[in-house]
Protein backbone atom coordinates (compact mmCIF):
# COMPACT_ATOMS: atom_id res chain seq x y z
CA UNK A 1 0.00 0.00 0.00
CA UNK A 2 1.31 3.43 -0.99
CA UNK A 3 1.63 6.20 1.57
CA UNK A 4 2.70 9.80 1.33
CA UNK A 5 5.21 11.65 3.49
CA UNK A 6 5.96 15.35 3.29
CA UNK A 7 9.15 16.74 4.79
CA UNK A 8 9.95 20.44 4.80
CA UNK A 9 12.84 22.46 6.16
CA UNK A 10 14.13 25.97 6.56
CA UNK A 11 17.75 26.21 7.58
CA UNK A 12 20.11 29.09 8.25
CA UNK A 13 23.85 28.63 8.71
CA UNK A 14 26.14 31.50 9.73
CA UNK A 15 29.93 31.29 9.42
CA UNK A 16 32.58 33.66 10.73
CA UNK A 17 36.26 32.85 10.27
CA UNK A 18 39.08 34.71 11.99
CA UNK A 19 42.80 34.52 11.29
CA UNK A 20 44.45 36.03 14.32
CA UNK A 21 42.35 39.19 14.92
CA UNK A 22 41.23 39.65 11.32
CA UNK A 23 37.80 38.54 10.18
CA UNK A 24 38.65 36.88 6.86
CA UNK A 25 35.25 35.44 6.00
CA UNK A 26 31.66 35.93 7.03
CA UNK A 27 28.74 34.34 5.25
CA UNK A 28 25.17 33.19 5.68
CA UNK A 29 23.65 30.23 3.86
CA UNK A 30 19.92 29.59 3.76
CA UNK A 31 18.00 26.56 2.53
CA UNK A 32 14.27 26.14 2.11
CA UNK A 33 12.40 23.30 0.51
CA UNK A 34 10.11 20.31 0.75
CA UNK A 35 10.28 16.65 -0.15
CA UNK A 36 7.24 14.69 -1.31
CA UNK A 37 8.04 11.06 -0.54
CA UNK A 38 6.01 8.20 -1.97
CA UNK A 39 6.53 4.92 -0.14
CA UNK A 40 5.25 1.54 -1.29
CA UNK A 41 6.95 -1.33 0.54
CA UNK A 42 10.66 -1.10 -0.22
CA UNK A 43 9.99 1.21 -3.17
CA UNK A 44 10.56 4.87 -2.44
CA UNK A 45 10.30 7.89 -4.70
CA UNK A 46 11.08 11.52 -3.96
CA UNK A 47 10.06 14.81 -5.52
CA UNK A 48 11.98 17.81 -4.17
CA UNK A 49 10.60 21.36 -4.35
CA UNK A 50 12.42 24.51 -3.30
CA UNK A 51 9.44 25.82 -1.31
CA UNK A 52 7.41 25.03 1.79
CA UNK A 53 4.31 26.82 0.52
CA UNK A 54 1.24 24.50 0.52
CA UNK A 55 -0.07 25.94 -2.78
CA UNK A 56 3.21 25.15 -4.52
CA UNK A 57 3.18 21.66 -3.04
CA UNK A 58 -0.41 21.10 -4.14
CA UNK A 59 0.20 22.14 -7.74
CA UNK A 60 3.16 19.78 -7.92
CA UNK A 61 1.53 16.84 -6.16
CA UNK A 62 -1.68 16.81 -8.18
CA UNK A 63 0.27 15.83 -11.29
CA UNK A 64 1.02 12.36 -9.98
CA UNK A 65 -0.96 11.75 -6.77
CA UNK A 66 -4.59 10.65 -6.19
CA UNK A 67 -6.84 13.41 -4.94
CA UNK A 68 -7.44 11.64 -1.62
CA UNK A 69 -3.70 11.67 -0.98
CA UNK A 70 -3.66 15.44 -1.42
CA UNK A 71 -5.85 15.92 1.64
CA UNK A 72 -2.66 15.76 3.67
CA UNK A 73 -1.88 19.27 2.43
CA UNK A 74 -4.83 20.61 4.42
CA UNK A 75 -2.67 19.97 7.49
CA UNK A 76 0.41 21.62 6.00
CA UNK A 77 0.81 25.03 7.61
CA UNK A 78 4.47 25.46 8.43
CA UNK A 79 5.42 28.77 9.98
CA UNK A 80 8.92 30.14 10.36
CA UNK A 81 9.80 32.10 13.44
CA UNK A 82 10.17 29.69 16.34
CA UNK A 83 13.91 29.29 15.84
CA UNK A 84 16.11 31.04 18.38
CA UNK A 85 17.29 34.43 17.19
CA UNK A 86 20.85 33.90 18.43
CA UNK A 87 23.23 34.86 15.63
CA UNK A 88 26.93 35.48 15.28
CA UNK A 89 27.49 38.97 16.60
CA UNK A 90 30.05 41.31 18.12
CA UNK A 91 30.45 38.97 21.10
CA UNK A 92 32.26 36.55 18.83
CA UNK A 93 34.83 39.22 17.95
CA UNK A 94 35.47 39.85 21.64
CA UNK A 95 35.77 36.11 22.37
CA UNK A 96 38.14 35.68 19.46
CA UNK A 97 40.32 38.57 20.62
CA UNK A 98 40.58 37.16 24.15
CA UNK A 99 41.43 33.68 22.85
CA UNK A 100 44.06 34.99 20.43
CA UNK A 101 45.72 37.10 23.12
CA UNK A 102 45.71 34.18 25.59
CA UNK A 103 47.32 31.94 22.98
CA UNK A 104 50.06 34.47 22.22
CA UNK A 105 50.78 34.90 25.93
CA UNK A 106 51.10 31.14 26.40
CA UNK A 107 54.49 30.92 24.67
CA UNK A 108 56.66 32.99 22.29
CA UNK A 109 56.50 30.09 19.81
CA UNK A 110 52.81 30.78 19.11
CA UNK A 111 52.70 32.53 15.73
CA UNK A 112 49.03 32.46 14.75
CA UNK A 113 45.50 31.41 15.60
CA UNK A 114 42.49 30.58 13.47
CA UNK A 115 38.89 30.26 14.59
CA UNK A 116 35.87 28.88 12.75
CA UNK A 117 32.60 29.98 14.38
CA UNK A 118 29.43 28.37 13.10
CA UNK A 119 25.77 28.82 14.04
CA UNK A 120 23.09 26.49 12.67
CA UNK A 121 19.35 27.07 13.05
CA UNK A 122 17.01 24.58 11.41
CA UNK A 123 13.23 24.20 11.51
CA UNK A 124 11.72 21.03 10.04
CA UNK A 125 8.12 19.90 9.49
CA UNK A 126 6.78 16.43 8.76
CA UNK A 127 3.38 14.86 8.10
CA UNK A 128 1.91 11.80 6.40
CA UNK A 129 -1.41 10.81 4.86
CA UNK A 130 -2.55 9.67 8.30
CA UNK A 131 -0.68 11.88 10.79
CA UNK A 132 -0.83 15.44 12.00
CA UNK A 133 1.88 17.98 11.29
CA UNK A 134 4.96 17.54 13.50
CA UNK A 135 7.88 19.92 13.82
CA UNK A 136 11.35 20.14 15.28
CA UNK A 137 13.67 23.06 15.95
CA UNK A 138 17.38 22.30 15.91
CA UNK A 139 20.03 24.81 16.90
CA UNK A 140 23.74 24.46 17.52
CA UNK A 141 26.63 26.89 17.99
CA UNK A 142 30.12 25.57 17.30
CA UNK A 143 33.78 26.52 17.40
CA UNK A 144 36.87 24.97 15.81
CA UNK A 145 40.03 26.68 17.14
CA UNK A 146 43.58 26.28 15.77
CA UNK A 147 46.97 27.36 17.13
CA UNK A 148 50.17 27.31 15.06
CA UNK A 149 53.63 27.30 16.65
CA UNK A 150 57.13 27.60 15.21
CA UNK A 151 60.54 26.70 16.59
CA UNK A 152 63.90 26.34 14.84
CA UNK A 153 62.34 26.05 11.42
CA UNK A 154 59.65 23.56 12.48
CA UNK A 155 55.96 24.46 12.28
CA UNK A 156 53.23 22.52 14.08
CA UNK A 157 49.52 23.02 14.57
CA UNK A 158 46.80 21.70 16.84
CA UNK A 159 43.07 22.31 17.12
CA UNK A 160 40.10 21.55 19.34
CA UNK A 161 36.32 21.81 18.88
CA UNK A 162 33.42 22.72 21.14
CA UNK A 163 29.65 23.03 20.69
CA UNK A 164 26.81 24.64 22.61
CA UNK A 165 23.06 24.93 22.15
CA UNK A 166 23.45 28.65 21.36
CA UNK A 167 25.87 31.55 22.01
CA UNK A 168 24.11 32.37 25.28
CA UNK A 169 25.39 29.04 26.67
CA UNK A 170 29.05 29.87 26.08
CA UNK A 171 31.15 30.26 29.22
CA UNK A 172 34.41 32.19 28.98
CA UNK A 173 36.17 29.59 31.12
CA UNK A 174 35.32 27.01 28.43
CA UNK A 175 37.11 29.14 25.87
CA UNK A 176 40.18 29.62 28.06
CA UNK A 177 40.38 25.89 28.71
CA UNK A 178 40.21 25.28 24.97
CA UNK A 179 43.08 27.72 24.34
CA UNK A 180 45.32 26.15 26.97
CA UNK A 181 44.69 22.62 25.72
CA UNK A 182 45.32 23.55 22.09
CA UNK A 183 48.43 25.59 22.79
CA UNK A 184 49.94 22.85 24.95
CA UNK A 185 49.22 20.21 22.30
CA UNK A 186 50.80 22.31 19.56
CA UNK A 187 53.91 23.00 21.65
CA UNK A 188 54.42 19.33 22.48
CA UNK A 189 54.36 18.45 18.78
CA UNK A 190 57.54 20.50 18.32
CA UNK A 191 59.48 17.82 20.21
CA UNK A 192 57.84 14.81 18.52
CA UNK A 193 60.20 12.01 17.55
CA UNK A 194 60.02 8.79 15.53
CA UNK A 195 59.35 5.48 17.21
CA UNK A 196 59.77 1.84 16.19
CA UNK A 197 57.00 -0.26 14.66
CA UNK A 198 55.67 -3.02 16.86
CA UNK A 199 52.88 -4.32 19.05
CA UNK A 200 51.81 -1.94 21.78
CA UNK A 201 49.10 -1.53 24.33
CA UNK A 202 47.05 1.41 23.11
CA UNK A 203 45.49 3.91 25.45
CA UNK A 204 42.92 5.89 23.50
CA UNK A 205 42.20 9.21 25.18
CA UNK A 206 38.71 10.75 25.33
CA UNK A 207 39.43 12.93 22.27
CA UNK A 208 40.79 10.01 20.23
CA UNK A 209 38.41 7.16 20.97
CA UNK A 210 35.08 8.81 19.96
CA UNK A 211 35.87 9.20 16.27
CA UNK A 212 37.35 5.72 16.09
CA UNK A 213 34.27 4.04 17.54
CA UNK A 214 31.99 6.14 15.34
CA UNK A 215 33.79 4.92 12.24
CA UNK A 216 34.67 1.31 12.97
CA UNK A 217 31.68 0.28 15.11
CA UNK A 218 28.86 2.78 14.60
CA UNK A 219 28.49 2.38 10.84
CA UNK A 220 28.49 -1.39 11.12
CA UNK A 221 25.53 -1.21 13.51
CA UNK A 222 23.37 0.78 11.10
CA UNK A 223 20.66 -1.69 10.06
CA UNK A 224 21.08 -1.22 6.31
CA UNK A 225 24.80 -1.95 6.60
CA UNK A 226 24.25 -4.87 9.00
CA UNK A 227 21.80 -6.43 6.53
CA UNK A 228 24.63 -7.03 4.04
CA UNK A 229 25.86 -10.65 4.45
CA UNK A 230 29.53 -9.62 4.23
CA UNK A 231 29.20 -6.96 6.93
CA UNK A 232 30.91 -7.23 10.30
CA UNK A 233 27.67 -7.25 12.35
CA UNK A 234 25.41 -9.22 10.01
CA UNK A 235 23.03 -11.38 12.08
CA UNK A 236 25.00 -10.59 15.24
CA UNK A 237 22.14 -9.57 17.53
CA UNK A 238 22.80 -11.18 20.89
CA UNK A 239 26.43 -11.93 20.05
CA UNK A 240 29.21 -11.10 22.51
CA UNK A 241 31.59 -8.83 20.60
CA UNK A 242 33.60 -7.19 23.39
CA UNK A 243 34.31 -7.21 27.09
CA UNK A 244 31.54 -6.51 29.60
CA UNK A 245 32.91 -3.01 30.18
CA UNK A 246 31.83 -1.91 26.70
CA UNK A 247 28.41 -0.25 26.30
CA UNK A 248 27.75 1.89 23.22
CA UNK A 249 24.65 4.02 22.68
CA UNK A 250 23.42 6.53 20.12
CA UNK A 251 21.54 9.46 21.63
CA UNK A 252 20.03 12.24 19.49
CA UNK A 253 18.15 13.68 22.49
CA UNK A 254 21.15 15.36 24.15
CA UNK A 255 20.81 19.11 23.52
CA UNK A 256 23.55 21.34 22.17
CA UNK A 257 25.35 18.81 19.98
CA UNK A 258 25.57 18.85 16.17
CA UNK A 259 23.80 15.49 15.87
CA UNK A 260 20.88 16.32 18.19
CA UNK A 261 17.19 16.36 17.28
CA UNK A 262 13.85 15.56 18.90
CA UNK A 263 12.22 14.29 15.72
CA UNK A 264 14.05 12.42 12.97
CA UNK A 265 13.56 13.25 9.29
CA UNK A 266 10.86 10.59 8.93
CA UNK A 267 8.75 12.01 11.73
CA UNK A 268 9.79 9.45 14.36
CA UNK A 269 10.35 10.69 17.92
CA UNK A 270 14.06 10.58 18.72
CA UNK A 271 15.16 8.09 21.31
CA UNK A 272 18.35 6.91 22.93
CA UNK A 273 19.25 3.54 21.46
CA UNK A 274 21.60 1.05 23.10
CA UNK A 275 23.63 -0.77 20.46
CA UNK A 276 26.10 -2.77 22.53
CA UNK A 277 25.34 -3.52 26.18
CA UNK A 278 28.08 -5.00 28.35
CA UNK A 279 29.85 -6.30 25.28
CA UNK A 280 26.77 -7.79 23.60
CA UNK A 281 25.01 -6.49 20.45
CA UNK A 282 21.44 -5.66 21.48
CA UNK A 283 20.14 -3.46 18.66
CA UNK A 284 20.81 -1.77 15.33
CA UNK A 285 20.14 1.80 14.32
CA UNK A 286 17.09 1.81 12.04
CA UNK A 287 14.53 3.85 10.14
CA UNK A 288 11.17 3.07 8.55
CA UNK A 289 12.56 1.02 5.68
CA UNK A 290 15.14 -1.33 7.19
CA UNK A 291 12.96 -4.26 8.25
CA UNK A 292 13.68 -3.44 11.91
CA UNK A 293 11.36 -1.34 14.08
CA UNK A 294 12.43 2.28 13.61
CA UNK A 295 14.24 3.92 16.53
CA UNK A 296 14.33 7.39 15.01
CA UNK A 297 17.53 7.33 12.97
CA UNK A 298 16.24 8.23 9.50
CA UNK A 299 18.19 11.36 8.53
CA UNK A 300 18.93 13.49 5.47
CA UNK A 301 21.48 16.20 4.75
CA UNK A 302 18.65 18.23 3.21
CA UNK A 303 15.18 17.92 1.71
CA UNK A 304 16.54 16.82 -1.68
CA UNK A 305 17.50 13.34 -0.41
CA UNK A 306 15.74 10.21 0.78
CA UNK A 307 16.41 9.29 4.41
CA UNK A 308 19.25 6.92 5.26
CA UNK A 309 19.95 5.15 8.55
CA UNK A 310 22.44 7.47 10.26
CA UNK A 311 24.13 7.94 13.59
CA UNK A 312 23.51 11.08 15.66
CA UNK A 313 25.58 11.36 18.87
CA UNK A 314 27.36 8.04 19.39
CA UNK A 315 28.82 7.38 22.83
CA UNK A 316 30.93 4.70 24.45
CA UNK A 317 29.66 5.05 28.02
CA UNK A 318 32.11 5.60 30.89
CA UNK A 319 33.38 2.76 33.01
CA UNK A 320 35.00 2.76 36.43
CA UNK A 321 38.70 2.49 35.60
CA UNK A 322 41.11 5.27 36.55
CA UNK A 323 42.87 6.63 33.43
CA UNK A 324 46.05 7.34 35.39
CA UNK A 325 46.15 3.73 36.60
CA UNK A 326 45.73 2.53 33.02
CA UNK A 327 48.94 4.34 32.16
CA UNK A 328 50.87 3.28 35.25
CA UNK A 329 49.90 -0.37 34.62
CA UNK A 330 51.20 -0.24 31.03
CA UNK A 331 54.87 -1.16 30.69
CA UNK A 332 55.21 -0.24 27.01
CA UNK A 333 52.47 1.43 25.01
CA UNK A 334 51.19 4.28 22.94
CA UNK A 335 48.93 6.99 24.33
CA UNK A 336 46.71 8.32 21.54
CA UNK A 337 45.64 11.79 22.57
CA UNK A 338 43.91 12.68 19.31
CA UNK A 339 43.00 10.74 16.19
CA UNK A 340 41.55 11.88 12.89
CA UNK A 341 39.58 9.89 10.37
CA UNK A 342 41.42 7.88 7.78
CA UNK A 343 40.09 5.17 5.52
CA UNK A 344 37.29 2.97 6.89
CA UNK A 345 35.33 0.20 5.22
CA UNK A 346 31.96 0.67 6.91
CA UNK A 347 30.85 -2.84 5.84
CA UNK A 348 33.77 -4.91 7.13
CA UNK A 349 34.95 -2.48 9.81
CA UNK A 350 38.52 -2.54 8.52
CA UNK A 351 40.18 0.79 9.17
CA UNK A 352 43.27 2.93 8.87
CA UNK A 353 43.09 5.78 11.40
CA UNK A 354 45.64 8.57 11.66
CA UNK A 355 47.14 9.43 15.04
CA UNK A 356 47.44 13.22 15.05
CA UNK A 357 48.78 13.49 18.62
CA UNK A 358 50.42 10.55 20.35
CA UNK A 359 52.93 9.79 23.10
CA UNK A 360 55.09 6.85 24.09
CA UNK A 361 54.34 5.07 27.35
CA UNK A 362 57.49 3.71 28.96
CA UNK A 363 57.53 1.92 32.30
CA UNK A 364 54.11 3.26 33.20
CA UNK A 365 54.85 6.88 32.32
CA UNK A 366 53.77 9.05 29.38
CA UNK A 367 57.04 10.24 27.90
CA UNK A 368 57.92 11.52 24.43
CA UNK A 369 55.46 12.91 21.89
CA UNK A 370 55.67 10.94 18.65
CA UNK A 371 55.38 11.84 15.00
CA UNK A 372 51.98 11.28 13.35
CA UNK A 373 51.36 7.63 12.60
CA UNK A 374 48.67 5.16 11.62
CA UNK A 375 46.58 2.52 13.36
CA UNK A 376 45.28 -0.35 11.26
CA UNK A 377 42.87 -3.17 12.07
CA UNK A 378 39.18 -4.00 12.19
CA UNK A 379 36.38 -2.93 14.47
CA UNK A 380 35.53 -6.36 15.86
CA UNK A 381 39.10 -7.02 16.92
CA UNK A 382 39.23 -3.56 18.48
CA UNK A 383 36.18 -4.31 20.64
CA UNK A 384 37.57 -7.69 21.65
CA UNK A 385 40.93 -6.18 22.63
CA UNK A 386 39.55 -3.63 25.12
CA UNK A 387 40.31 -4.50 28.73
CA UNK A 388 39.71 -1.20 30.55
CA UNK A 389 37.21 1.65 30.20
CA UNK A 390 37.82 4.90 32.05
CA UNK A 391 35.61 7.21 34.07
CA UNK A 392 36.61 10.40 32.22
CA UNK A 393 33.92 10.62 29.53
CA UNK A 394 34.22 13.53 27.05
CA UNK A 395 32.45 14.54 23.84
CA UNK A 396 34.08 15.43 20.54
CA UNK A 397 31.91 17.63 18.33
CA UNK A 398 32.25 17.78 14.57
CA UNK A 399 32.19 21.38 13.42
CA UNK A 400 33.15 22.06 9.82
CA UNK A 401 32.74 18.52 8.57
CA UNK A 402 30.47 15.67 9.49
CA UNK A 403 29.60 12.10 8.63
CA UNK A 404 29.39 10.82 5.07
CA UNK A 405 27.40 7.90 3.69
CA UNK A 406 26.24 6.97 0.18
CA UNK A 407 26.77 10.46 -1.16
CA UNK A 408 25.04 12.29 1.68
CA UNK A 409 27.71 14.40 3.33
CA UNK A 410 28.40 16.17 5.58
CA UNK A 411 25.75 15.18 8.12
CA UNK A 412 26.17 16.79 11.58
CA UNK A 413 27.18 14.25 14.23
CA UNK A 414 29.17 14.03 17.42
CA UNK A 415 30.76 11.23 19.41
CA UNK A 416 31.93 10.68 22.96
CA UNK A 417 34.05 8.26 24.97
CA UNK A 418 36.18 7.95 28.06
CA UNK A 419 39.78 6.75 27.98
CA UNK A 420 40.01 3.14 26.76
CA UNK A 421 42.89 0.64 26.88
CA UNK A 422 43.35 -1.75 23.97
CA UNK A 423 45.79 -4.65 24.38
CA UNK A 424 48.44 -5.81 21.92
CA UNK A 425 47.90 -3.68 18.83
CA UNK A 426 50.35 -3.43 15.94
CA UNK A 427 51.37 0.14 15.15
CA UNK A 428 53.33 1.23 12.11
CA UNK A 429 56.32 3.31 13.15
CA UNK A 430 56.89 6.87 11.99
CA UNK A 431 60.01 8.44 10.49
CA UNK A 432 61.01 12.05 10.82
Amino acid sequence: MQNLHIFGEQKKTDWVIFENLEKVESKTLTEEGSAIRLNSGKYRKLKAISSVDPDVLYSTCKQFLPLNELEVLNKWEPSWGKVREDILNSKVELWNQCMHESACQYAPEVVSTKAYWKSVQQHIWFCTSSSELKEDIRTCFMLDFYITVQKEGRTKQSNLTRSWLSPINVQEEDLQELVLYTANAAMEKLDARPFPSGSYALILGPLAAPGIFHEVVGHGLEADIASIPQSAFHQRLGAMVGCEKVTIIDDPTKEGLPGSYSLDDEGTIAQQTTLIEKGRVVNYLSHLHTGHPTNGHGRVINYQHLPLVRMSNTFLLPGTDDPEEMVSDTEVGLYVKKAINGDVNMITGEFEIHVAEGYLIEKGQITSPILPTTLKGDGQKLLQSIDRVGNDFAIHSEVRGGCGKLGQSPLPVSAGSPTVRVLDWYVKGADR
